[in-house]
């Protein structure tokens, strides 16, 4: 089910016949967290002699954020026992009597990249700024990491050097809910002509100087 519908309907189907029965049904926390993803419920019900099913309602906590699909259970249990191990009552036997939900996210938190894979900067230059973009989403927190890297032409005389043509960076970028773009300055030396590349999420790009 998927968290902006708010309630979960689950079915409980009784298989004897013509006999009233009394029985508790309980959540039990897995991945999902009670209060933070779902409402907890625990309740003894009772199927009258005619009743053949019934149906229960979870309530399911829709907020902003992007977070991965996550689970818990909804057990029946036998309200006249209790099990000395946990203190619990003890869960009615047999596979059918414990069910799993899973929570299903409908936000996305989007992917990130460059507003441009090639930007040109002057040789006058004390700087150069690089925008990263997050596009497709922005619900919850995203982050990844940056950083400058050598060309691998290491022979060519107009590829830019490591601390005498720019500072080189490795950092850490966070993205907050509902952020969309970050400017990175990366700092230039001696107003030299600059070629440097950054990577960002395993994927190569390249700026070129004028």
């Amino acid at each position: 089910m998927t968290e902006s519908n708010g309630t979960v309907e689950i079915t409980i189907i009784k298989k004897v016949v013509n006999q009233q029965l009394t029985f508790g049904f309980r959540t039990v926390e897995d991945t999902a967290k009670p209060i933070k993803d779902y409402t907890h419920c625990e309740e003894v019900i009772t199927m009258e002699k005619r009743e053949t099913e019934k149906k229960i309602h979870i309530p399911i906590v829709d907020d902003d954020e992007w977070e991965p699909d996550l689970d818990f259970f909804v057990e029946l249990y036998d309200h006249n026992k209790i099990n000395p191990e946990t203190g619990l009552f003890e869960k009615l036997a047999g596979d059918d009597t414990r069910c799993k939900v899973t929570i299903l996210d409908e936000d996305f938190p989007g992917c990130l990249g460059f507003e441009m894979t090639d930007v040109r900067v002057s040789s006058k230059a004390d700087k150069v700024d690089v925008k990263v973009v997050r596009m497709e989403g922005a619900d919850g927190m995203i982050s990844c990491y940056l950083r400058t890297e050598i060309l691998s032409e290491q022979a060519n005389p107009t590829n830019a050097i490591e601390f005498e043509d720019y500072v080189p960076k490795h950092e850490e970028i966070k993205f907050l809910h509902g952020e969309n773009e970050k400017t990175i300055t990366i700092e230039l030396v001696q107003n030299k002509i600059n070629l440097i590349e950054p990577k960002i999420a395993g994927d190569e790009k390249t700026m070129d100087d004028e």
